[in-house]
């Protein structure tokens, strides 16, 4: 770390952002961690570093082409028109081929980005990212999961499908953020619950329907803030007698039961306090959906950290700044879906150690600006060395980047093999058309979709989960709120008849978009307890600030227990 950086530790530095020209705060921690790790503080902003990050991840716009070495028709997360070989699951991980084969040696007059970028387009890429996975071709980004459908980010489930973020869960549909549950069924942000249904923000429920931000809660229907309870409907006791009376009165695959539970719900959020933060078992944390961590900061969906920044959607993490989307990592840098120690600048690099501006490496380390190896060590640009070689040369090359001022930023956007609105960016950071083209994205056109091949009404759809038959797979259907058409499964269909629910008349996109919509964006606002008038910093903006009541901890925890 150069003197200037060491002399500024000291004190918090105001910075503007090279893309948004912002100015943000670099702090003396943040220093030391940049110094812990030898690299410069970063050129641009937490949003717009994170914005360059995700931009390089696809999860759900799957397309169907052919694999470019068999011929073969495959599900894909690249479109046709991507830059470099594409090829089957089976086929990328055959043992046919080793990506060293396109190793070449690093030209000191040509910008590091230049030379990987040519890498990128030869070495042949996987379809979808299924690692340790089975019968999973239908989701993206899966690790150790099975018979999983159309489930993007799935860690570790089992007969899910229809989902973002589902880790650690069994026979669980549609629903965002889950973790740890089982028949679990349009649920956002919910831990550890059973048969949890329609609900928000819950922990260690079961057995119940529509509620939102409740603990150890089972029997309930449309509660908020509940802790402990049984046999409640809209926070009101009715007993074991009075609960069975209203599911009898109000069926739950009769869609106006679903309607008048979530709208009464909603009647009470207003009304009742609600938390500035989610998440337990903290100390010194900031951000939001945060769990058993300490000194984490300005973090989204974490699990588990420690002493780590910027962190969003990791299970576990500790001592690292800006990642996202991934299991378990621990000192990483500027990673995108990895899983290990010491990565810098990586993106999709599994079970992996000590890597660099690398992607889709697997059981790899120490390697720098690799493309898709398999159980290697010492590579740089997918060629092989000696360990003294390439800690020499590594060394080198890290200067040469310092010179050329690529060291200590990620990839640039252009080497995304994604458009804005292809990639995950576009979920989080939303853009219309015309911003993300002013602001150097480029927009696909021909994303693909199915319109107008319906064979079936939703009015001819039967009504009582008796009457759904396997023959509902062989119909198509068209999404109401968008107008594409859409099918069922038969996992979906026995899920639907166990459980007791209405067919759904959206498709699965419209049902995803309409979960994230009811989630708190990743940023923070400063805030006032809307009892005691103490500060502190919430993803709940100002405007939603107004429209309900926020309260700190000590408020909340006294008012609702």
């Amino acid at each position: 770390m150069n003197k200037e950086t060491k002399a500024l530790r000291q004190d918090s530095v105001s910075s503007t952002c090279q893309s948004c020209r912002t100015s943000f705060v670099i702090e003396p921690d943040d220093f030391a961690f940049y110094e812990k790790i030898s690299v410069p503080p970063p050129k641009n902003c937490p949003q717009c570093r994170q914005r360059r990050r995700i931009l390089f991840r696809n999860f759900k716009t799957l397309y169907k082409r052919k694999s470019d070495k068999s011929g073969k028709s495959v599900i894909s997360m690249y479109s046709e028109k991507a830059p470099f070989p594409v090829w089957s699951h089976e086929e990328w991980w055959a043992d046919d081929w080793d990506a060293k084969e396109y190793g070449r040696d690093f030209n000191f007059s040509r910008p590091f980005s230049l030379q990987f970028a040519e890498l990128q387009k030869v070495v042949p890429h996987y379809a979808v990212m299924n690692t340790r996975s089975e019968n999973c071709v239908y989701s993206n980004l899966t690790f150790e999961s099975k018979n999983c459908y159309l489930v993007f980010g799935c860690v570790d489930d089992e007969d899910c499908a229809y989902g973002h973020i589902v880790w650690n869960s069994k026979d669980c549909f549609d629903n965002l953020y889950m973790f740890k549950g089982e028949l679990c069924y349009e649920c956002v942000d919910c831990l550890g619950s059973y048969r949890l249904l329609y609900s928000q923000e819950c922990e260690d429920c079961a057995d119940s329907v529509g509620l939102y931000d409740c603990r150890g809660c089972t029997q309930c229907i449309g509660c908020v803030g509940l802790k402990q309870k049984s046999y409640h409907i809209f926070n009101e006791n009715v007993g074991k007698e009075g609960y069975e009376k209203f599911l009898t009165e109000h069926p739950l695959h009769d869609p106006r039961t679903i309607s008048l539970i979530l709208n009464k719900q909603q009647g009470l959020r207003k009304k009742l306090p609600q938390r500035y933060f989610f998440g337990s078992h903290n100390n010194d944390v900031s951000g939001n959906h945060i769990y058993n961590s300490k000194n984490v900061h300005y973090s989204f969906d974490v699990k588990s950290g420690e002493n780590s920044k910027y962190v969003f959607t990791l299970r576990k993490a500790v001592d690292d700044y800006d990642v996202s989307f991934s299991p378990d990592l621990e000192l990483c840098y500027e990673v995108l879906a990895g899983q290990g120690m010491r990565q810098f600048f990586t993106r999709n690099c599994v079970n992996s150690t000590d890597a660099y501006y690398s992607e889709d490496c697997f059981n790899s380390h120490n390697i720098f600006g690799c493309v898709g190896l398999k159980s290697a060590e010492y590579c740089i640009l997918n060629k092989q060395y000696s360990k003294d070689e390439y800690e020499s040369l590594k060394s080198k090359i890290i200067e040469y980047m310092k010179k050329t001022g690529e060291w200590g930023e990620y990839h640039p956007p252009e080497l995304s093999a994604f458009a804005y609105n292809e990639s995950i960016v576009n979920e989080y950071m939303p853009l219309a058309k015309k911003e993300a083209l002013a602001q150097g994205f480029r927009w696909e056109e021909d994303i693909p979709i199915t319109s107008g091949q319906e064979t079936i009404s939703h009015d001819e759809l039967p009504t009582n989960p008796k009457g759904y038959s396997g023959d509902l797979i062989k119909q198509v259907l068209r999404c109401d709120a968008c107008g594409r058409n859409y099918r069922f499964i038969q996992p979906e269909i026995n899920f639907y008849k166990q459980v007791g629910l209405p067919l759904p008349r959206e498709c699965f996109n419209c049902r995803h978009q309409r979960r994230m919509g009811s989630r708190n964006v990743r940023q923070l606002w400063p805030g006032t307890c809307a009892n005691c008038g103490a500060g502190f910093q919430t993803s709940y903006s100002q405007e939603e600030q107004k429209e309900h009541k926020i309260f700190c901890d000590k408020c909340y925890l006294q008012e609702v227990g």
